[in-house]
């Protein structure tokens, strides 16, 4: 029997969020989380590979396994989570500034993804933004079992190496950058004849356009497709790239094709932008502490 359940691959964090008023919240993050919510909210089985610090709440883990997430290849480790402070301005920009943080970038290293070394149960692997180092394990292992792999990134480890970036390219199933991270693969070039560019490779290409919905590529380049995005109304912008490829690769994996999958995922990313962090996905966080509350993973 075919294997139907999808492993996301990635980072959980715990974020600061300051929305367009200056107004700062702190609540569970990561491409990991996000996307796999995004990809459960399309029906897929759904299983995370990550690790959080000792200082993730336990609650939020709770909330994840009532959510219907598979959590087995979840890890708790003795340092402190990876925290990321993400910031949105009026004008519709979004600044990461743990980029510029040293720390971030050991807590990443700290939490380099690791997933289970028989793939079998799964059909696709959804990989994260993550170094090119660990992605390039991933993509190997995922060859050698015969497992496809839909893959983002982001621009910190797209800004860190774009090389080590684009040599993985031609290995995946659908790859799925924003357009400023396509910007940084190869600067100068328009987004759209990037978009086609990567597609050449091999892989479908889904490149994220924010408000502006889907460039859709597929493979090889020879047709492309825009596709507007969904969303009635923004409360919270954050993860809703991660929500849509969750939801593409759930679609993938559900036999669709590239350009229904994307139509379909809209559906997500409209769906994220609509609560404040992951609340709209499905699973209510509590984003205060419990008076007493204890971490219970082990």
């Amino acid at each position: 029997m075919a294997a139907d359940k999808l492993l996301v691959v990635g980072y959980l964090s715990i974020d600061t969020v300051t929305d367009t008023v200056g107004r700062s919240r702190r609540m569970p993050g990561g491409a990991c989380l996000y996307a796999g919510l995004g990809a459960r909210h399309a029906g897929a089985e759904v299983a995370l590979a990550a690790s959080v610090g000792a200082d993730y709440p336990g609650y939020w883990i709770e909330a994840l396994a009532s959510g219907g997430l598979d959590l087995t290849h979840l890890s708790r480790k003795s340092t402190l989570s990876r925290h990321a402070d993400i910031r949105h301005f009026a004008d519709g920009r979004r600044v990461s500034t743990h980029y510029r943080d040293p720390e971030w970038w050991v807590s990443s290293a700290e939490h380099a993804p690791e997933w289970p070394a028989d793939l079998s149960s799964f059909g696709m692997i959804v990989a994260g933004p993550m170094p090119v180092s660990q992605l390039a394990r991933l993509v190997e292992d995922a060859r050698v079992q015969g497992v496809p792999v839909v893959a983002d990134t982001s621009e910190a480890f797209a800004r860190a190496d774009p090389g080590g970036i684009l040599q993985l390219v031609p290995a995946l199933r659908v790859f799925a950058p924003s357009r400023e991270e396509t910007r940084l693969l190869y600067p100068g070039m328009g987004d759209e004849d990037a978009a086609r560019r990567l597609a050449s490779m091999g892989p479908a290409v889904v490149q994220k356009l924010g408000a502006d919905g889907l460039r859709v590529v597929t493979s090889g380049g020879g047709n492309i497709l825009h596709l507007p995005s969904l969303a009635a109304e923004i409360v919270d912008p954050t993860g809703a790239g991660d929500a849509t490829v969750g939801a593409l690769a759930a679609g993938l994996l559900a036999g669709l094709d590239i350009v229904d999958a994307a139509h379909a995922a809209l559906a997500a990313g409209a769906l994220a932008v609509s609560g404040e962090g992951p609340s709209a996905l499905g699973v209510k966080f509590s984003y205060a502490a419990p008076q007493g509350a204890t971490l219970e993973l082990e």
